[in-house]
């Protein structure tokens, strides 16, 4: 009842009235996180912060009403949670550690009711129980990593999952994806496990009819290349799509239509390869687009809750777009409702009633961390549940602004300007330039970000750029960027920077970088191509040696991870030395600070230690912060306000106000 008791309280803590917003304001972990209505309605499952413990809540949805939950220990996270049926809800747990600040995931799988009973580990490496004076396990211990691949519609005892069997090295496990995956019926109330077949091959993902019927895999091969395959039954032979099918594009199966007559592929559209799905029918092989005037990627989709076809596609090329399948369907009218009441926001339907008559909608944008509201589609009258971050008020936020520009090769590059508030008779902000990391794939978003919003509350106008290589904007550009990362990569992000300044909204005096992972790479890059420009920078658990910085790195766990760093790398000697800021030291003009975990597997901190030596040698020490139980960023709150504590007072000795 304290887990319950405290939620209500941060709901109905008043909003800050101050000029600046605290700190810790922004470093602090959301509250109200996620929920999800019951199949028939009636109760809602939502995940909520408080205490350091993010648990789960069962409530009714007409009165809010809190009718039981799940308490994690100290530390610990309930990091997803879904209805099974209209009294059942699995979950999964993230592990605290002493070795470290996050919790960790474990791969198990918990069930419960609603009441709270027939409480149960089903799956997991401590799933392995025994009957009292028996030597019979009641259920098999499994080390591998799950995911719940059908509900099997009929079907209320069972769930059909995906095992993905751990490797061991040394003494350690590891879920590296080089053994053949496992299909199996799991039971949601006792936990057994029968299995179904094996998959042909290594790390593959599968999809799954409603009735549990496995028509398609995909997979990664040793060379880093995508493929996919279907099968018309289980006794048919896998054949390629594209062979199956009739076609040369890339496409990935992501959902097939509840009568199991047509799926769905992500696949690329026109001569940038913009992201966008096909509808593909079984019996035919027509292939043909769902969304076919998208100018970005598809980020995201709602599917309609008769037949699962994608009836509502989102995209951002700037602030987000919506794009419809089908004017006339009904629960597209009811998002185009939505959208224009709720205004310039990101509005997403998350979960439904299977009668369609509840809905869930979820609310946000840059300036809003998330609102929940339960919607009736009789009485047409939506209903406030909650709100994440519930002590930021959004009028105290700053916007961000959308901008395009051309490069020097004629290249179009988009990202977004946050400025600080400014006062009649202000002088104009200094910029920070905030890179992300990835960098393939990840792109900035038009969402709210606590990391712009402090540093816009304390005065600096936020640049983030999506230079080429980023995802988002077609396969195309994204393949620009390989073999870039210290060429035409941080040309565009200077290029950018140079704009804006131009523009006159920022002081071109008073610039300074900061990125984490490729984004601190890119931070240390950025001011040796353009050392005149920058007069400090940041790097965040960077990667300063592209030679050797990625000889103990996590992304060598997988067998593809290689082919991968020569793809998007290359292996030129040459070209990584001179794409390697450690080698760059003495260029550098700007003062530097740099951020690191010492737990860092994915960027070894010994990059860090190589480049504060590097730069100590060259006459220009490195302001560096080592963070002893910290991973690839700093994940606990107290470590998490030194950081950026430490972050903002380096700011503003550099460039803030005289």
């Amino acid at each position: 009842m304290k887990f319950l008791v405290l939620l209500c309280a941060l709901a109905l803590s008043p909003f800050s009235v101050a000029q600046q917003v605290p700190l810790e304001d922004f470093v602090r972990h959301g509250d109200y996180l996620d929920m999800k209505i019951s199949p028939d309605g009636k109760h809602l499952v939502a995940r909520a912060r408080a205490d350091g413990v993010v648990g789960i809540l069962f409530l009714e949805a007409e009165t809010m009403k809190f009718i039981g939950g799940v308490r994690p220990s100290q530390g610990d996270q309930i990091h997803s949670a879904d209805w099974i049926n209209n009294e059942r809800v699995i979950y999964r747990y993230a592990e605290k550690h002493t070795r470290y600040d996050q919790p960790m995931p474990t791969s198990e799988i918990f069930a419960t009711n609603i009441d709270g009973s027939k409480a149960e580990l089903l799956y997991g490496w401590r799933a392995g129980t025994k009957h009292q004076g028996s030597r019979i396990a009641q259920r098999e211990s499994s080390r591998a990593t799950p995911y719940i691949i059908s509900h099997l519609e009929g079907d209320d005892d069972h769930i059909l999952i995906i095992e993905h069997p751990w490797t061991q090295r040394a003494n350690k496990l590891y879920d590296t994806r080089e053994k053949h995956p496992i299909i199996s019926r799991l039971n949601i109330y006792n936990g057994r496990k029968r299995e179904v077949e094996t998959l042909p091959k290594k790390g593959a993902t599968a999809l799954a009819t409603r009735e549990g019927e496995v028509n398609f895999i995909t997979w990664v091969d040793d060379e880093f290349e995508f493929h996919s395959a279907y099968r018309k039954s289980g006794s048919d032979e896998w054949l390629d799509i594209n062979t199956a099918f009739n076609t040369d594009l890339d496409l990935t199966p992501v959902a097939i239509s509840d009568n199991s007559t047509k799926a769905y592929l992500s696949g690329p559209l026109g001569e940038k390869k913009i992201k966008t799905l096909y509808e593909l029918n079984l019996a035919s092989g027509k292939l043909s687009p769902v969304f076919d005037e998208v100018k970005t990627d598809i980020i995201w989709w709602t599917a309609d809750s008769d037949t699962n076809r994608p009836i509502i596609a989102y995209t951002q090329p700037g602030k987000t777009a919506y794009h419809y399948a089908d004017t006339e369907n009904q629960q597209i009218k009811l998002h185009q409702m939505l959208v224009d009441a709720f205004g310039n926001q990101t509005v997403s339907i998350t979960s439904r009633s299977d009668d369609g008559k509840t809905i869930l909608v979820r609310v946000s944008s840059d300036i809003n961390p998330g609102e929940y509201y339960i919607f009736d589609t009789e009485t047409m009258n939506a209903r406030f549940l909650w709100a994440n971050r519930s002590w930021l008020d959004p009028r105290q936020m700053h916007a961000m602004q959308p901008f395009t520009f051309t490069t020097s090769d004629d290249v179009n590059v988009s990202g977004y300007l946050t400025m600080p508030t400014l006062a009649e008779g202000d002088s104009k902000p200094p910029m920070v330039v905030m890179i992300h990391g990835g960098p393939h794939g990840p792109r900035d978003l038009w969402s709210f970000d606590s990391e712009v919003q402090l540093l816009a509350s304390r005065g600096y106008a936020v640049l983030q750029v999506n230079f080429r290589g980023s995802g988002g904007y077609g396969e195309v550009f994204e393949e620009m960027g390989y073999l870039q990362w210290g060429g035409d990569m941080i040309r565009d992000i200077n290029e950018a920077a140079k704009h804006i300044i131009e523009l006159g909204k920022v002081d071109g005096d008073r610039v300074c970088a900061y990125g984490g992972s490729y984004g601190g790479y890119a931070a240390l890059m950025t001011v040796i191509r353009e050392p005149d420009m920058y007069k400090c920078t940041i790097g965040y658990v960077g990667l300063y040696d592209l030679r050797y910085g990625f000889d103990e790195s996590d992304i060598l766990t997988r067998e593809w991870g290689k082919s991968y760093l020569n793809k998007v790398l290359g292996t030129d000697m040459k070209v990584l030395t001179d794409f390697s800021p450690v080698e760059h030291a003495d260029e550098i003009k700007a003062k530097v600070m740099l951020l690191h975990g010492e737990k860092d597997q994915r960027v070894p901190v010994e990059n860090s230690i190589i480049m504060q030596e590097a730069l100590t040698k060259a006459g220009n020490p490195a302001i560096y912060y080592n963070f002893a139980k910290a991973g690839h960023g700093v994940y606990d709150e107290t470590e998490r306000q030194a950081l950026y504590s430490a972050l903002i007072d380096f700011l503003d000795e550099n460039i803030g106000e005289n």
